[in-house]
């Protein structure tokens, strides 16, 4: 068993190490995370970690995969997030009376889907969350310490290969940029689209087919800007189409109207900018805090006299900085740097 536990972790390893899609790797890796902790379905998040909104996700569990929409919207107004990542990993359980715990979307949805037990990971990376890995068992053993303190030896890695998703080229991006609008009712309901945000949505992840009208990320978003939602960051996500292109998708309240009432909202979603970026890239190749300021003013286009004015610092210690920045970031230019930072890496 031990030999085995062992190899999973090494096939999981070198998968981390290949070049290949993001999903493709969380595909690959299911049947080896099963052989380290047994499980009969999982569901798998990519997050934006500078708002905590998960924007990617692949299932095979139906009840989950189907039901998108409610358990972004739980995902979104828990409030436990912070605490979960903290801490690395959560229990969600039925216990022996059938009384379920915790989020509301685990006894809606999961529990009269048959699911007994789930363990959540934060899939973390220098202290960065890239990720959230949900498995689910149907009934039987529950979830152990154990089974926590197996998948904590592989956490790390799984979260350095989700982090490199974030920098990985792929494609070329697309020459369109005009922002699409979607309008949601009060309920999140679909009141209409433009032309232009039905073509963004679809080079992005979909609903599973027979589930919901929109991918799930996009009720996680809205659910943050609905009155008394959740405290989290502001409702905000950066995303990669499947063309390489970087979007960010912004909500905001419409003011009341006699169509639809009190509590509709307006979605944009438009190629992120060169300031939209730059903060998430910058900790995707784990820049310091320092070495951030510096590329930051780069970017801006200030002299190395200037960035020595501007930062208190001598010249020597600039380029020291620009060093570490450019072996980071693989590059050799302040052009270079520019590009990498705007999302543009060819």
């Amino acid at each position: 068993m031990r030999r085995s536990t062992d190899s999973a972790y090494a096939a999981i390893d070198r998968l981390a190490r290949q070049r290949s899609t993001c999903e493709d790797f969380q595909w690959a890796a299911v049947s080896d995370l099963r052989r380290i902790v047994g499980f009969d379905s999982m569901c798998w998040n990519l997050i934006d970690p500078l708002t905590w909104v998960p924007s990617w996700t692949v299932a095979d569990n139906p009840v989950i995969g189907r039901q998108q929409r409610r358990v972004h919207e739980a995902w979104a107004s828990s409030g436990e997030f912070a605490e979960l990542t903290d801490r690395g990993f959560a229990f969600t359980r039925v216990d022996a009376e059938g009384a379920p715990r915790r989020e509301s979307y685990w006894w809606e949805i999961a529990e009269p889907g048959g699911l007994r037990d789930g363990l959540s990971v934060a899939l973390a990376a220098d202290g960065v969350c890239w990720g959230m890995l949900h498995l689910y068992r149907d009934g039987g053993r529950p979830f152990t310490a154990a089974d926590v303190e197996a998948l904590m030896k592989i956490a790390s890695t799984l979260g350095r290969r989700l982090r490199r998703s974030t920098i990985d080229p792929a494609g070329a991006p697309s020459s369109d940029d005009e922002a699409g609008t979607v309008i949601l009712d009060r309920a999140l309901g679909l009141v209409a689209s433009t032309p232009a945000a039905d073509r963004w949505l679809s080079r992005l992840p979909q609903a599973v087919p027979g589930g919901d009208a929109l991918p799930g990320f996009i009720y996680a978003v809205a659910a943050r800007a609905t009155p008394g939602g959740s405290s989290l960051p502001s409702p905000r996500l950066r995303i990669r189409a499947d063309d390489g292109t970087w979007l960010v998708l912004d909500i905001a309240s419409l003011s009341e109207s006699a169509p639809l009432g009190v509590g509709a909202m307006v979605m944009t979603i438009e190629p992120a900018r060169r300031t939209d970026l730059r903060p998430l890239l910058m900790r995707a190749h784990q820049l310091s805090d320092r070495e951030r300021e510096v590329a930051a003013l780069v970017t801006n286009g200030l002299t190395n006299l200037e960035l020595a004015d501007a930062l208190f610092i001598t010249r020597h210690t600039v380029s020291d900085h620009l060093k570490a920045i450019y072996s980071k970031l693989g590059v050799n230019s302040r052009s270079e740097l520019s590009a990498v930072l705007a999302g543009n890496r060819g």
